[in-house]
């Protein structure tokens, strides 16, 4: 019985996969290749027409190479982003959103600051329990090798949701209400009391997670 999988190594040189990647290739490979052969057995043919069927359904060796290498280098691209930002943030934001929620239930009521006509709240129960999901944010970040950007991004990630949430609704408000002096410096406050003061809090706790470079921070940019 020939031996698909040695066929393959013969022809195929995957070159920048790791070895568990490069045998995983081969044997996806080597099964098509035999599915083709079995193929053109029932339709008939002799064997070493149909080996000569099945292997001509690759055109270009080296091609086929280049393309492998560039398909598993992105999808090795997108775990890792996967892994090192967007579940570290996810668990920080679900973090920091549920301590609010619980110091709501729980009745704590915030500290009012009067600027002039308006007020700037502050929970200061749940300010304090955000040094610890931003250190939550980044640590994960790191364990999962994560660049400084990414970690640091991991661990402000409640800060930058409602960032982005509140600048998505200003252009509403503005469009529906007007441009208002005293509303744009609702904004601001706004802006410094659920982003900026909240973010310096997550930073607190995020900062010690935030040295030494991760090993993929030193490695060239894949083409």
């Amino acid at each position: 019985m020939r031996d698909w999988k040695e066929l393959v190594k013969e022809r195929l040189a995957v070159q920048g996969l790791p070895e568990s990647d490069e045998e995983e290739v081969i044997a996806e490979l080597a099964a098509h290749l035999e599915e083709a052969y079995e193929d053109a057995r029932l339709r008939g043919l002799t064997e070493g027409i149909a080996v000569e069927a099945a292997l001509q359904g690759v055109e270009d060796w080296h091609v086929l190479a280049a393309n492998i290498c560039r398909a598993k280098a992105q999808e090795d691209s997108m775990n890792h982003r996967t892994r090192s930002l967007w579940l570290p943030a996810l668990v920080a934001l679900l973090g920091a959103s549920v301590s609010l929620m619980l110091t709501q239930f729980l009745g704590m009521q915030p500290h009012l600051v009067w600027i002039g006509r308006m007020g700037m709240t502050f929970y200061w129960p749940w300010l304090a329990t955000l040094p610890f999901f931003g250190a939550v944010g980044a640590y994960l970040s790191q364990c999962a090798q994560g660049a400084t950007r990414a970690r640091l991004a991991a661990g402000l990630s409640p800060a930058l949701i409602m960032l982005i949430v509140m600048c998505l609704i200003l252009p509403w408000g503005l469009l529906i209400d007007g441009l208002d002096f005293f509303r744009l410096v609702s904004f601001g406050l706004g802006l410094a009391n659920w982003v900026v003061i909240p973010g310096v809090a997550l930073l607190v706790g995020a900062l010690p997670f935030l040295k030494g470079h991760s090993s993929r921070e030193g490695m060239p940019a894949l083409e």
